[in-house]
């Protein structure tokens, strides 16, 4: 998979909210940030990815934005996709803003429990 670019990573970091709401982490080796365990704005490849919901997103994919489909056929309605650099920085953070409050009102994901490990048998152990 294709790793965003150091110029891709900067154009994101710089649109973040720095708000005590949103958390960074990594979805599948992209930097992305979070809001009760769900992303809401990200990298992928040379873009970023916005989720605004499903509405919102419908109504905004035109010209630079467009829905986000990470594989052809499969559409992430509620994100909008654009590529790194498309809008002014001020564009993106304001967009991300908002989708950090809009996701933010999104049920808590719930975390996966780890399984417990396996205990080998006292006639295993010898």
């Amino acid at each position: 998979m294709e790793r965003p670019s150091a110029e891709t990573i900067a154009y994101y970091e710089a649109a973040v909210p720095s708000d005590p709401r949103a958390h960074k982490g990594q979805m599948f080796g992209h930097p992305c940030a979070f809001v009760n365990g769900n992303m809401f704005f990200g990298t992928f490849h040379q873009s970023v990815v916005v989720r605004l919901g499903t509405e919102r997103a419908a109504a905004l994919a035109k010209g630079k934005l467009r829905i986000f489909e990470p594989m052809p056929g499969r559409a992430w309605k509620e994100y909008v996709q654009l590529d790194a650099g498309a809008l002014p920085k001020a564009k993106i953070a304001a967009l991300a803003a908002e989708a950090l409050d809009w996701t933010e009102k999104l049920p808590r994901k719930a975390t996966k429990k780890k399984p417990a490990k396996a205990t080998r048998s006292a006639s295993a152990r010898r």
